[in-house]
Order: C-alpha cells, then sequence, then structure tokens
C-alpha cells in the first residue's frame, strides 16, 4: 500500500507541471528545439538547451559538434533562447589529431557588438612536425585574421559564422602562404556578457606560445 501511495503522489506531483515549447532564435531558423515539463515559466529562466549542429542546420557534417542555447524568456508555453556556445566533441578531436602529426591550441576572446564578448578556441593539426618559428607564424596569422573577422560584429552574426563552414574555409586560406593546413576546427566557443561566469580558460593560451627560433 505504501508503494501504490508513493506513486499517485508522483502521479499528481506531475500533473502540475505544464510543458513548454522552446525555441531557437530567429537567427537560428526560429525552431521548435524540444519540449520541457516546468512548474511555471519563472523555473524555465536560464535553462540551458544543447543541440546537435546537424539537427539544427541539417549539415550532417557536424554530427560530432552541439550547440547550446539558454533560454531568458517565455510567453504563454513558448520560450525563447540565446545562442551561448558549441563544442565539438573530445573523442573526434583525438581521433582528428591521431592521425596528424602535431596540434596548435588557440584560444581568444573578441568583443562583439550590444555588449557581448565571444570567447573561441581553435585546434590547428598539421602533417609534419613545424618549427618554433612556424608554429609562431601559424598562431599568429589565425589570431590576426580572427580578430579582423570577429571584432564588432554582432551576437548572431557571429554566432552563425563559428559554427558554419565558412570560417574553415576562411582560416585555411589566411594561413595558404604560412603552411597548408588541411585539418582545424572551431573546437569551442563560448558567449557572454561582461560579468558573466565563463568556463572556458580565455586568460591564457593552453599551450605557451614559443618565442622565434633565432636565425
Amino acid at each position: 500500500m505504501a508503494r501504490e501511495k508513493g506513486q499517485r503522489k508522483g502521479r499528481d506531483k506531475w500533473k502540475e507541471k505544464s510543458w513548454y515549447t522552446i525555441m531557437s532564435p530567429d537567427y537560428m531558423g526560429g525552431k521548435e528545439l524540444t519540449v520541457s515539463p516546468s512548474s511555471d515559466e519563472t523555473s524555465m529562466i536560464g535553462r540551458h538547451i544543447e543541440v546537435s549542429i546537424a539537427d539544427l542546420t541539417g549539415n550532417f557534417k557536424k554530427s560530432n559538434a552541439k550547440v547550446i542555447f539558454r533560454v531568458d524568456s517565455c510567453q504563454g508555453s513558448k520560450c525563447s533562447t540565446t545562442f551561448i556556445g558549441h563544442s565539438i566533441s573530445d573523442d573526434y578531436i583525438k581521433r582528428m589529431v591521431r592521425r596528424r602529426k602535431e596540434r596548435i591550441d588557440i584560444i581568444k576572446t573578441f568583443k562583439l557588438q550590444d555588449g557581448f564578448e565571444a570567447a573561441v578556441k581553435i585546434v590547428v593539426v598539421t602533417d609534419g612536425k613545424l618549427t618554433n618559428t612556424k608554429r609562431l607564424e601559424i598562431r599568429n596569422t589565425i589570431s590576426e585574421f580572427l580578430k579582423n573577422r570577429l571584432e564588432n560584429t554582432s551576437p548572431a552574426d557571429t554566432a552563425k559564422y563559428v559554427i558554419g563552414d565558412d570560417i574553415y574555409n576562411d582560416m585555411v586560406e589566411a594561413t595558404k602562404d604560412v603552411y597548408p593546413i588541411k585539418k582545424l576546427e572551431v573546437r569551442k566557443s563560448e558567449f557572454y556578457t561582461s560579468g558573466e561566469n565563463r568556463t572556458m580558460a580565455t586568460v591564457q593560451e593552453e599551450d605557451q606560445t614559443p618565442e622565434p627560433e633565432q636565425s
């Protein structure tokens, strides 16, 4: 009898919840992402929703990546979200690196419009061993390209750019006179306003920038 009483209590509590439809931002298609139960609208605010980029955009080359949205507001049973970042699976990065020779990690932050900032992590993998000078050239070239491309752009345009294919093609083009890079990825991004907590280590590069070799 005790078990049955507990089951009835659980069902009653469930019935108190309403279902909310969570939508992607208009700049990400304004699509239904999922539905979620909640006791009220206030409890929905701040929830994070993870969605495969392949499911969101139909680009199945991005099946190893996911985007992260945050619920910011609800009207009735429909909730709006903001893009707060994306990431690529660790397993995919490990496979990518294992097939090549050397890895360079680049983490940079950029000031966007409307008080937003973006932290972007790039992983570059080369077919051969690099000298310190060449490694530094690659790092500086990509960093300068990203600064020129992303600084003072809108959060919406930046979000679409970092999860798309153009950023990969543009970085390969930017570095072609430095080194013929065949594999790189935007491994992770985080979008935030001043004062918000960040999880990405943006203060320093993961691998220290080497000093150029003396000629």
